[in-house]
C-alpha cells in the first residue's frame, strides 16, 4: 500500500524542514523512513498524520527539530561547496568574456551576499515546508529571494564604477587558469551533489552567447539574440525539469 498524497507531502516537507534546520541528512532520512512505515500502517487502519504524530504538522516538525543536534560540519560543507560553485559560475562567464577585473566591493560583497542568500534560503524553505500557504504566495517569496541578491550584485557593480576603490585585474595566462579552475570546480560540485544542473546551466548561459558573439551579425542584433536565447534555453531547461518531476510524481501515485 502506498501513502496518500497528504502523507507524502508531509514527509517531504518534514525532510526539507529538518535539513534546512541544519540537521544531519542521514539521520533525517532514518527518521523520515521510520515515520513513513508508521504512516503506512496507520493509513491501513484509517488514521491520519495528526493521529500518528499527535500534533499539527508544524508542531511536530518543531518538536523533532528540537530533539536533533545541529550538524555544524554538514552546514559548513554545504556553505563551502555552494559558495565555490556560485563563484566558479561567475568566474567562468567572466573568463570566457575576458573580463577578469574585480573591485574590492565585488571581492568582499559577492561572497557575503551568497552566504546571506544561503541562510535566507534555508529560512524560507523551513517556513514554506511548515506552513500552509498558497502557491502564488510561495512563488512570490522565491522571486523575492532570487531578486534581492541580484539587485545587490548590480548595486555592487555600479558602486565600483562610481567610487574609486582598489581593483584587481587578471589577463593572459590567468584567463586560461581561471577557465580551468572554474570548470574543474563546477564539475566537482556537480559530482559531489550528484546532479548536473549546475553544469548544464553553465553551458546554457555561456555557449549560446559565445556562438552569437562570434557570428557576423551586427552588435545590435547580437545583443537582441543573446537577450532572447539565454532566457529561452534556461527557461526551457527548467520547464523540462518541472515536467519530468510532475511525470515522476504522477507515476509514483497509486492507481485507484
Amino acid at each position: 500500500m502506498q501513502l496518500s498524497k497528504k502523507s507524502e507531502d508531509f514527509l517531504g516537507n518534514l525532510r526539507i524542514y529538518l535539513i534546512s534546520s541544519g540537521k544531519n541528512e542521514k539521520e533525517v532520512d532514518e527518521i523520515v523512513g521510520e515515520l513513513e512505515d508508521h504512516l503506512v500502517q496507520a493509513e491501513k487502519r484509517g488514521k491520519s498524520v495528526e493521529d500518528v504524530t499527535g500534533l499539527t504538522p508544524n508542531q511536530y516538525m518543531g518538536q523533532i527539530s528540537d530533539e536533533m543536534p545541529i550538524d555544524h560540519k554538514s552546514i559548513f560543507k554545504y556553505i563551502v561547496m555552494v559558495l565555490l560553485g556560485a563563484l566558479s559560475f561567475i568566474l567562468l562567464g567572466d573568463a570566457l568574456k575576458g573580463d577578469l577585473e574585480y573591485s574590492l566591493f565585488v571581492l568582499i560583497g559577492y561572497p557575503l551576499v551568497m552566504i546571506g542568500f544561503l541562510f535566507c534560503t534555508a529560512a524560507l524553505l523551513k517556513y514554506v515546508s511548515s506552513h500552509q500557504i498558497s502557491k502564488r504566495r510561495e512563488w512570490t517569496f522565491y522571486y523575492i529571494l532570487g531578486g534581492v541578491p541580484t539587485l545587490i550584485f548590480i548595486g555592487l557593480l555600479l558602486l565600483s564604477q562610481v567610487m574609486e576603490v582598489p581593483t584587481l585585474a587578471f589577463g593572459g595566462s590567468w584567463r586560461i587558469f581561471a577557465l580551468i579552475l572554474a570548470i574543474s570546480v563546477i564539475l566537482g560540485v556537480s559530482i559531489w551533489s550528484k546532479t548536473w544542473i549546475l553544469f548544464i546551466l553553465a553551458i546554457l548561459l555561456n555557449v549560446p552567447e559565445m556562438v552569437i558573439q562570434h557570428s557576423s551579425f551586427s552588435e545590435k542584433t547580437k545583443l537582441i539574440l543573446t537577450g532572447i536565447a539565454i532566457p529561452l534555453f534556461v527557461g526551457g531547461y527548467f520547464v523540462f525539469l518541472f515536467m519530468r518531476e510532475k511525470k515522476k510524481e504522477k507515476q509514483s501515485r497509486p492507481v485507484m
